[in-house]
């Protein structure tokens, strides 16, 4: 049977146009309540500060270097995350943020441990390497980095498409037919995957927030238009109390500037190309972004050159069809997961249980508006 996608203007146009407005105000919701803060810090006050000028003004006055090595001993902090959830991100981030190094669970680049800010792992899923013996002595603090399984799940399909056929990482989408072909083998594995992930840094990291032993941060925050630098302060303010760190930028106008030219780097670049400014600085930039992780996630890529501006798809910077349906009998598993996930730390005095409920709330509307038909993109209902 052959499967249609369902465009604009196609039956179902309503219903869909229905809830793409419902899920505005779902989508603001994950973000305002997955800002990791402290319980008596205030979101919505703290939100509603975000747009001031100092945010606004992020295109100047920071400056991104080379990570160097630290004189001490670094007291580095685990960076976990479910594979496709933005590890790369997050290293050039946390690199950015520092002026300080990062590494993997492999020492792929060489670095020692005790002279990193941040080691990052996918630990406990698949062929990844086994950390739980490590004492946390040597890593007394996680970050533990969620994105929806909707997405993770097949941003890691598409990073094996990449690796099986030879393809530069982070540049190419894999085929619908490919995706579903793999989604049909795999999807019940790599949903238990990203469960037991979470559960096994929450349960080794108890004690969430910025003042705890772990911080929750969500791709879908740090990659946010208007919340992103917000959620990039947090990441700052809870590295910068790891021991042995005193470089981290905590000041709020230099860390929006960081996020900026990081996270966004590419609208930059199109803002510059539509004015007629200086394209080949913001080239070199984005070049300068891709090698600050060093041999972990070289890579080659060609810019496309636009003559107007286009929005950025902030899941990620692969060029294809972003289109990834699911069944419905995976999406009711999907929700089964999050709710079991939910139920298990509904007592937890942090933001987790929050995050995870927006999770189980987005899932739910997809769920609804795939009907019967089990083709709906989820993605489509985010679009305005």
């Amino acid at each position: 049977m052959t499967m249609k996608r369902k465009r604009p203007g196609s039956g179902g146009t309503t219903k869909l146009a229905i809830c793409t407005a419902i899920v505005g105000a779902l989508a603001l919701g994950l973000l305002e309540i997955s800002v990791p803060f402290q319980s008596s810090y205030r979101i919505g006050r703290r939100l509603s500060g975000v747009v001031d000028q100092q945010y606004l003004d992020v295109t100047g006055g920071c400056e991104i270097k080379r990570p160097a090595n630290p004189p001490h001993s670094v007291q580095p902090t685990w960076a976990a995350s479910y594979p496709g959830s933005g590890a790369k991100l997050s290293w050039n981030l946390i690199t950015a943020l520092s002026g300080l190094p990062t590494t993997d669970d492999r020492r792929i680049n060489g670095l020692d441990w005790h002279k990193v800010i941040s080691v990052k792992t996918h630990f406990p899923t698949r062929r990844t390497v086994d950390v739980s013996s490590i004492d946390k002595i040597h890593f007394p603090r996680a970050l533990l980095i969620l994105r929806h399984p909707k997405d993770a799940i097949p941003s890691y399909h598409n990073h094996l498409y990449e690796k099986q056929n030879g393809i530069a990482e982070h540049s190419t989408r894999a085929p619908l037919g490919d995706w579903i072909r793999w989604r049909d083998a795999n999807f019940y594995e790599q949903m238990e995957e990203w469960k037991s992930h979470i559960e096994y840094w929450l349960d080794t990291y108890p004690n969430g927030g910025l003042d705890g032993d772990r911080l929750v941060v969500t791709y879908e925050g740090i990659t946010d238009d208007i919340y992103g630098p917000t959620h990039a302060h947090a990441l700052a303010r809870f590295l910068d109390k790891s021991e042995g760190v005193d470089t981290v930028e905590l000041d709020e106008g230099k860390v929006a500037c960081v996020w900026r030219r990081i996270v966004k780097y590419k609208d930059i670049a199109a803002d510059e190309e539509l004015d007629g400014g200086k394209k080949t600085k913001w080239r070199r930039l984005g070049n300068n972004l891709r090698n600050l992780s060093g041999s972990l996630y070289r890579r080659s890529s060609r810019r496309r050159k636009t003559k107007e501006r286009k929005q950025v798809d902030p899941s990620s910077h692969r060029s294809g069809d972003s289109f990834r349906p699911y069944t419905n009998e995976q999406l009711d598993f999907m929700i089964e997961r999050l709710e079991q996930l939910r139920m298990k730390y509904m007592e937890r005095n942090d933001d987790i249980v929050m995050v995870l409920e927006s999770y189980l709330d987005v899932t739910r509307l997809f769920r609804a508006v795939n009907g019967g038909s089990g083709q709906t993109d989820p993605n489509t209902i985010f679009q305005s």
